[in-house]
């Protein structure tokens, strides 16, 4: 990382399969980056360091269109079931933030309503990718908000986050597997991750 002078290589997966690569010991990393729940379970098995992790902060679910798109409003409960009733289709994940999502579709009463135009995908990414390169107008994703800004400028627009109603944060948090051989770098890292100037980044990426 340019910004704390350690050399790091960055490879991205969904969690769950970061958490199962790690039980397994096939986790080619020093440092994982998870749900606090998921490091919490790896820590009691003894497979990341209690002394070697930090919090980065929770990250909200966010709607997602395509760019150039009129922007739903989402803000609000009538904004959202309104926005759903109007979507050409309803792109959700089949990871923690696409189970809430159908929850909260269910209890707005739109469940049937959606299901015909629902699409589900295995992660954020291919959902982003999906919407950047054959979504139409009218096409409305939900996906963790840091996943939607790291796409900013790329083909979607970030339309705002869900209402506080319904709204859930998942905290992150960033952790050493205790198989490292590189346990000075990794500490390093984790201390950087700590730092005001890293903080700042986090929070520019949807990390609050």
């Amino acid at each position: 990382m340019r910004m704390s002078g350690i050399t790091v290589t960055v490879a991205t997966d969904h969690g769950h399969n970061i958490e199962a690569d790690v039980r397994r010991g096939t986790a080619q990393a020093d440092v994982v980056l998870l749900p606090a729940d998921m490091v919490a379970a790896l820590t009691a098995e003894g497979l990341v360091a209690a002394d070697g992790q930090g919090a980065l902060g929770k990250v909200g679910i966010g709607a997602v269109a395509r760019a150039g798109a009129p922007l739903p409003q989402v803000g609000t409960m009538d904004g959202l079931r309104g926005a759903l009733q109007t979507a050409s289709s309803v792109l959700v994940t089949r990871a923690p933030t696409g189970e809430h999502m159908l929850r909260v579709i269910a209890q707005l009463g739109l469940a049937e309503a959606v299901a015909a135009k629902l699409v589900q995908f295995d992660t954020a990414t291919l959902l982003i990718k999906h919407l950047a390169a054959e979504g139409d107008a009218a096409a409305l994703g939900f996906s963790p908000a840091a996943e939607i800004l790291v796409w900013r400028d790329r083909g979607v627009a970030f339309a705002g986050p869900l209402p506080d109603e319904i709204q859930v944060a998942l905290p992150y948090a960033a952790a050493m597997l205790t198989r490292t051989r590189a346990s000075e770098s990794a500490l390093a890292l984790l201390g950087f991750l700590a730092t005001p100037q890293a903080r700042t980044r986090f929070h520019e990426s949807g990390v609050v």
